[in-house]
């Protein structure tokens, strides 16, 4: 039976799942909704769209939804998420969206080989299967990651700041610790209405020494909101709300010693699974 393109790339990471399967798992965070949270996988996917297939690209992603969709519900995967690259933006750059499937573990990753071209498309109307056939004619794949999605604060707002972290070797432990710790900083900002979400992962596959090894996203209903959190010091105003105690400069101090940042990136969220 015809195995999809779109499917037989996943090969690429499952090298990895050994080491994913092995990691060990962190304390559950808190969230906004209070639903304890455990580590989860991510593949994130990098889209570069044909000149001029815009509209048909979005097409595209819309029928893949229904798939992926129908791929949670079975308990396939957690989410799926289409986000658009904002800033940086243009014809030069590398990527213009970005899709993230979530995976409990790697068994279900793994289970990704065998979704064939008759599952994709099973429930699909003729028009659909014709749109899903047409998918490699409006995008390139320039680009694959393996995440561990280690903390989250729910709900994800419209716009989301990922910024690409660079731990110093060794100090990947100490970079989490800290992480965990300001997990119940980012739910009083939620509160106070200063973010939407927040989150924090570490890069699996691929790793560089140059490249950065984790991630943080901070999301925001509007951009107005995120260009205000760029001056307002609201990350201060939770801590010292939290942490009454605590020595804010000290800690700000601890994450500057361990890690330096390597991109900061615009997204906005456009679709997602329900």
């Amino acid at each position: 039976m015809k195995t999809y393109k779109y499917v037989n790339q996943t090969w690429q990471v499952l090298f990895f799942i050994v080491l994913c399967l092995s990691l060990p798992r962190l304390g559950r965070a808190q969230s906004t909704a209070a639903v304890p949270y455990e580590p989860t996988y991510t593949e994130w996917e990098y889209m570069k769209v044909m000149p001029g297939k815009g509209s048909d690209y979005l097409k595209v992603e819309q029928t893949w939804k229904k798939i992926h969709q129908r791929r949670k519900e079975e308990g396939k995967i957690i989410n799926w998420t289409l986000y658009r690259r904002v800033y940086p933006s243009g014809s030069n750059t590398t990527y213009d969206y970005a899709t993230t499937t979530t995976f409990k573990s790697g068994v279900e990753l793994e289970g990704t080989l065998d979704m064939t071209w008759e599952y994709i498309k099973k429930g699909l109307n003729n028009e659909e299967i014709a749109i899903a056939e047409g998918t490699e004619k409006t995008r390139q794949i320039v680009d694959r990651k393996l995440n561990l999605l280690l903390e989250r604060v729910e709900p994800q707002g419209r716009f989301v700041k990922f910024t690409t972290l660079n731990v110093k070797p060794g100090q990947g432990a100490e970079q989490e610790k800290l992480e965990r710790m300001m997990n119940p900083v980012f739910v009083e900002a939620c509160k106070m209405g200063k973010i939407a979400s927040w989150r924090f992962g570490r890069q699996l596959f691929p790793l560089s020494a140059n490249g950065g090894n984790y991630y943080r996203g901070i999301g925001v209903k509007n951009l107005d909101d995120l260009l205000k959190n760029e001056t307002n010091k609201y990350i201060e105003a939770a801590f010292r709300k939290v942490y009454p105690t605590k020595d804010y400069a000290a800690v700000t101090k601890s994450f500057r010693d361990l890690m330096t940042v390597v991109t900061v990136e615009i997204w906005e969220k456009i679709d997602s699974t329900q």
